[in-house]
């Protein structure tokens, strides 16, 4: 069962890393998060080829089961996501903010030339 569970997570990080490559190519996918997925992808196939470095890390850590091992590493990861994508909302929320006082600041403009105009054909 174990040898099961091992190739079909080796398989899944290959078609992951197949993916994204697929999506680099199209342009779908930016370059920044390219790395990150090819990453995690040669993760899940390091992780779920190399079983001696799991059971290494269930030593060092003193985790019970490898299981625990791959589950705080998915939170960790979440967490981080979770994180850079706060920050990139942040930075696209100030972009709107700035975006739309530029937008503000010119149909001001527009409407006093316009106002200015309408002035001198009145006169």
């Amino acid at each position: 069962m174990i040898t099961k569970a091992l190739t079909l997570a080796t398989l899944s990080g290959a078609f992951l890393i197949l993916l994204i490559l697929y999506l680099y190519i199209r342009k779908d996918l930016k370059e920044e998060y390219a790395i990150l997925w090819f990453i995690i992808g040669a993760s899940i196939i390091v992780l779920s080829t190399w079983t001696e470095l799991l059971i290494a890390l269930k030593v060092i850590l003193d985790a019970q089961r490898v299981s625990d091992i791959i589950l705080a590493a998915f939170i960790m990861f979440l967490l981080i996501m979770s994180i850079y994508y706060s920050a990139k909302l942040s930075e696209i929320v100030e972009q709107n903010k700035r975006l739309a006082q530029e937008i503000a600041l010119l149909r001001v403009l527009m409407n006093s030339t316009t106002n200015l105009k309408e002035k001198r054909d009145n006169d």
